[in-house]
């Protein structure tokens, strides 16, 4: 017995050991520490200074569930109620609609030439064989009838990106193997062109939500089709002021050397600050992000630490008005800026 007490003893102590070692491996992991020994807390900072406003991590769960209340609360504001004299926007007819436009017109036929036929009307042998056909044609327009349009079809969806420039999302959305856009203004409600911000503000990366593939199955809405319907108008007033935006923001983009800065300054305004950099939003619609390199001296500080500079944000704050030049960076395949003082 007391041979057996002394293994258990020493069994207990070797596996303590064990754990003392596997938590000193783990404190000398790369896992818990970059290359150079800096606290891994560095590089996440460094991850995180690489991300644009408008593709910030998602909140906490408690912050996360707070928002999605707000989301249910602001569908039940949107929520449209037609007046009784409204009258539907005309689109162009889905593909069921055609198909039973066709019908319908050989069974008008067919029905011209029964009143015929009831009036003493000699019908040819022809038109005779029409007749025929019309149980058949009342049977395939009963089940074209019954199909569900695509468009009215709600699905779930994800959010892949916030587009830069801040135009809509990209979304991952169930039953289609390629990501749909979701313009802003096709949003709801929609998002206007002086306050694209607001795109940013609904949507993040990784968030739920259900859509509508619209007509055309090109793009996405989460509007109801009543709402759709209702503000149809202005949904297509805001979709051409965006397609301007696109056009010249690519026109500018498309400018842009690789290697100098351009001559020219466009104004911007500062949405996010971080250690490494700051993004600056210019055009109203695209994040770019300015470097601490690409500052002014008086605009950064060095680390006493490490001894690399920083984003002195005392100088550098949210909403302040600055002026930059743009070059393409093909390496990150991104615009990038020079905040010139």
């Amino acid at each position: 017995e007391e041979e057996e007490a002394e293994e258990e003893q020493e069994a207990v102590e070797a596996e303590g050991e064990d754990e003392a070692e596997e938590e000193a491996a783990d404190a000398d992991s790369p896992e818990a520490s970059a290359g150079d020994g800096t606290p891994a807390v560095e590089d996440e900072q460094a991850e995180e200074d690489e991300e644009p406003a408008a593709a910030a991590e998602a909140a906490p769960a408690a912050e996360e569930e707070g928002e999605e209340e707000e989301e249910e609360e602001a569908k039940k504001d949107t929520k449209i109620v037609l007046p009784k004299d409204f009258v539907r926007p005309s689109y162009p007819p889905t593909e069921k609609e055609k198909e039973m436009m066709k019908l319908k017109k050989k069974i008008r036929e067919i029905e011209d030439l029964e009143k015929k036929m009831a009036d003493g009307v000699k019908l040819a042998a022809n038109q005779e064989a029409k007749l025929a056909k019309k149980a058949g044609l009342l049977e395939d327009l009963a089940t074209v009838e019954a199909v569900v349009e695509p468009h009215t079809i709600e699905w779930s969806a994800v959010v892949q990106e916030v587009m830069n420039p801040m135009l809509g999302v990209m979304l991952k959305v169930d039953g289609h193997t390629d990501p749909l856009p979701m313009s802003a203004a096709h949003m709801s409600p929609p998002v206007t062109p002086d306050n694209l911000v607001e795109v940013g503000k609904r949507f993040r990366k990784g968030q739920e939500l259900k859509v509508r593939v619209m007509r055309g199955g090109t793009t996405c809405t989460n509007m109801s089709i009543d709402e759709e319907d209702f503000r149809y108008a202005e949904s297509q007033e805001i979709a051409e002021k965006l397609k301007a935006m696109k056009e010249h923001d690519e026109k500018t983009i498309w400018a842009l050397d690789m290697w100098e800065w351009s001559a020219e300054k466009f104004d911007g305004t500062v949405v996010s600050v971080k250690d490494q950099c700051m993004f600056v939003r210019i055009f109203g619609s695209r994040e770019v992000r300015v470097s601490c390199a690409e500052m002014p001296a008086d605009c950064t500080i060095q680390d006493p630490i490490s001894k690399i500079s920083k984003t002195n944000r005392e100088k550098v704050t949210e909403g302040m008005e600055v002026q930059v030049r743009l070059r393409w960076d093909s390496r990150n395949d991104r615009v990038t800026g020079s905040w010139s003082a």
